[in-house]
């Protein structure tokens, strides 16, 4: 039995989590608490479970969510039946999801206005008794799923706020409960009007909307029933239409399936029918395994589990090797890079040598040059010409052997004595002085 009064104490708390196999040491590790009906009357000492998602407090004496606030990842808070007069402070739990304050004493959902991420309240069995008690649920864009079943809400205009498209709420709102307020009696065809008016609504109280049923309701908002009275018919010739469509496609796969085993028949090939045709691949592949190769069903579900079918192991091999292939080929294309850009370098580095020593060259040439004086330059200008004459005076000659015969008809020396000769007699000294020459060539190169 659920001890009265229970206190929130730091030990109390560890004692929940060892009950439910959580971290009892490690509280900022556990992401449930289970709560419910222990006779709590004030939430406290929950500062250091900053990592829950989901509490559990039904069934308690709270009357306010101060102690709760501090929980920025809480996704998940049930609170029913406890003494909660209003939300206040709810819209602080920016992660909160799902909100149950159902059997309650909230008379306002004021403190909900703007909360960015709520998708399911369940607020049914409250004292909410007019618009202004739920005008915030205009201002919480992710709403869904609403239950304000068994209320206070009297006044009719609380149907025409929730489906109006001011509020927003026709077009976000998936599931609406609201049976049990007196403004259900006050709204005429109650469901028609609603599920009229809803465009995303699926379940409307205790019943599923199926299009069928958003067909008639919309009929009946245009022209009343005896629109809705069209609206049937047309419906149901839809429907036998659909049912004749479906038995001509049934009996044409029939026939197509008849004259393929017949031609195949005809052409001698075996008629062995595939009891797989109509499954899946996959579905196929796991009924061959079961049936042909004898694997039991135990043994199916754990390899479906566990990802490892033949095929699935291959597929898995292939991405691997596919990753290999890439990750080779990027590391390929990085090597080359990596030559090209070393190769880059050292042209680069060879450019700078070259131009380092032509740089010196030119710098030795110039300190040459400056050092060369007109007296040295005619030195050695004169020095030249004097070898070049020295060259071209030591002609060799072919010299009789003293051994050697006269050769008829060839006398080498002799030729080469008379040429010499008459070069002497015809242009009387043949080579100017030298150093007249050496002074006509440095006045040609300098001649300022």
């Amino acid at each position: 039995a659920p001890m009265a009064g229970w206190a929130m104490t730091p030990a109390s708390l560890r004692k929940v989590c060892v009950e439910n196999d959580g971290y009892a040491h490690a509280p900022e590790l556990n992401d449930v608490l289970h709560l419910h009906r222990k006779g709590i009357a004030e939430i406290e000492n929950l500062e250091p479970y900053v990592g829950l998602k989901t509490i559990y407090l039904e069934s308690n004496s709270v009357d306010t969510l101060e102690g709760l606030l501090h929980l920025s990842l809480l996704r998940c808070l049930y609170m029913a039946k406890n003494a909660l007069t209003d939300v206040e402070g709810a819209v602080r739990l920016k992660a909160l999801v799902t909100l149950d304050i159902s059997e309650n004493h909230v008379d306002s959902l004021e403190g909900l206005r703007g909360h960015p991420s709520l998708a399911t309240l369940v607020a049914a069995g409250n004292r909410l008794a007019d618009v202004d008690a739920i005008d915030a649920l205009r201002a919480c864009p992710s709403l869904t799923s609403l239950d304000l079943s068994d209320n206070k809400l009297r006044d009719a205009n609380v149907v025409e706020f929730l489906t109006s498209e001011d509020a927003q709420l026709a077009d976000r709102l998936a599931l609406l409960k609201f049976r049990g307020n007196p403004a259900v009696g006050e709204t005429k065809s109650y469901r028609k009007t609603v599920v009229s008016r809803m465009r995303s609504l699926n379940y409307l109280d205790d019943a599923p909307v199926f299009p069928k049923d958003r067909r008639l309701a919309k009929a009946w908002a245009r022209g009343g029933v005896e629109e809705e009275r069209e609206e049937r018919r047309r419906i149901f010739e839809d429907e036998q239409k659909h049912r004749e469509r479906q038995q001509k496609n049934f009996e044409e796969m029939v026939s197509n399936a008849k004259c393929d085993a017949a031609a195949r028949e005809k052409a001698g090939e075996a008629t062995k029918p595939n009891p797989y045709r109509f499954m899946s691949d996959s579905a196929a592949a796991e009924a061959r395994l079961m049936m042909e190769e004898n694997v039991p069903e135990w043994r199916i579900e754990e390899m479906r589990a566990q990802e490892t079918f033949p095929w699935q192991v291959q597929a898995r091999r292939e991405a691997e090797e596919r990753e290999a292939e890439a990750r080779e080929a990027e590391a390929k294309a990085a090597r080359a890079e990596a030559e090209e850009q070393a190769r880059a370098a050292r042209r680069s580095a060879e450019a700078l040598a070259n131009a380092e020593r032509d740089a010196e060259r030119a710098r030795v040439a110039e300190a040459i040059s400056a050092s060369i004086t007109d007296e040295t330059l005619k030195q050695m200008v004169a020095e030249q010409v004097r070898e070049s004459l020295s060259l071209s005076r030591s002609v060799p000659v072919a010299v009789p052997m003293a051994d050697d015969g006269q050769t008829p008809g060839i006398h080498v020396a002799a030729v080469a004595e008379e040429e010499e000769t008459q070069i002497s007699t015809s242009s009387g000294n043949p080579f100017p002085p030298l150093d007249a020459f050496a002074a006509e060539l440095a006045h040609r190169a300098d001649p300022g």
